[in-house]
């Protein structure tokens, strides 16, 4: 069990009173982290659009205004660690309010493929159609946004906190399996969405500046486009990872292969007992919920099941339905 039972005087006898933040209730270096990236984002982009009115640089604002684009994905990020802290007692979200970040890590993906469409347009315009290229004001512009965005990277990239993964050996070796690599138990997906989309933007001001220097040294003004093509397949490539991924978080999918087969072998550690049914998934970064079945010849109770999970502090607030039988033989197959 991940949360110690914690006294209460209005809890009747022989009951006990568990926290309800499912792990979410306090504020992490990741929030603080993706703040920090946020306010430094906004900085940047209010800089760039003042200094491209008032010199009249046409690169220069536009990407101010691309900036305002990530500054909306990492306020979406930090917004959601403090809806999901905020509302970590609220009753009203039965199991935890952890899934606010995956909504709007699924939000933020949408919105980084919404935006390779438009990088994919402009990119195809400008190679039918070439227009004339400012390349060294925009290199300049460029690396500044390459800057920012390296250091927005260093800030979120460091700001995951350590998780211990509790694996029997049996577990290390099923997550060997490449079904099971892709699979990230403890992954927090609002903070990916954030570093994907600054990773992204990384990615294309490197594309942009070999392109740029092309231009000035060679005159090759068609391959800034044709590098974006190629950057904006890498991004849709990411942003379509995160929304299978944060989507099946939000769809209730069912914990990897490994974890149910390690709760699996814990329960049926219990003697005379096999688990019939198991439901395991997550409600958020570091959260699962366990709802099992077990059948048992001797008189174990939940507590007995329980006890067997203790040192797995992911799993909150597991519900063991016990089915005693003294006189029929166990199942062949758990189900």
């Amino acid at each position: 069990m991940s949360v110690p039972p914690v006294s209460n005087s209005n809890c009747l006898a022989g009951q006990v009173c568990y926290r309800h933040d499912f792990g979410h209730g306090k504020r992490s270096r990741a929030e603080n982290r993706t703040l920090v990236a946020t306010v430094l984002t906004l900085i940047t982009m209010v800089a760039e659009i003042i200094g491209g009115w008032l010199t009249g640089s046409m690169a220069l604002l536009a990407d101010g205004v691309h900036m305002g684009g990530h500054t909306v994905a990492l306020g979406l990020a930090a917004g959601a660690y403090y809806l999901t802290r905020h509302h970590a007692e609220n009753r009203r979200f039965s199991l935890g309010s952890g899934k606010i970040g995956d909504l709007a890590a699924f939000t933020s993906a949408l919105l980084l493929g919404l935006s390779v469409i438009w990088l994919v347009y402009e990119s195809i315009l400008r190679l039918i159609n070439p227009t004339v290229l400012l390349a060294r004001e925009a290199l300049l512009v460029a690396v500044l946004g390459l800057i920012v965005n390296l250091l927005c990277a260093w800030l979120l990239a460091g700001s995951n906190d350590h998780v211990h993964d509790h694996y029997s050996v049996h577990d290390k070796k099923e997550n060997n399996n490449p079904e099971h690599k892709q699979s990230h138990h403890h992954h927090d997906h609002n903070l990916r969405a954030a570093l994907v989309h600054v990773i992204a933007d990384a990615v294309t001001s490197v594309a942009a500046i070999i392109g740029l220097i092309a231009a000035w040294a060679w005159g090759w003004n068609w391959l800034d486009p044709l590098i974006a093509l190629v950057a904006s397949a890498v991004i849709l490539r990411w942003a379509v990872g995160l929304l299978r991924q944060t989507g099946a978080v939000l769809l209730d999918a069912e914990a990897p292969e490994a974890m149910r087969e390690q709760v699996r072998q814990r329960l049926e550690s219990v003697p005379d007992s096999q688990v019939v049914d198991l439901h395991l998934w997550s409600v958020g970064q570091k959260s699962w919920v366990l709802v099992a079945s077990v059948v048992c010849h001797s008189h174990a109770g939940p507590e007995d099941y329980k006890e067997r999970l203790a040192d797995l502090p992911q799993i909150h607030h597991p519900v063991i339905e016990v089915m005693i039988c003294q006189e029929c033989e166990l199942p062949a197959e758990s189900t």
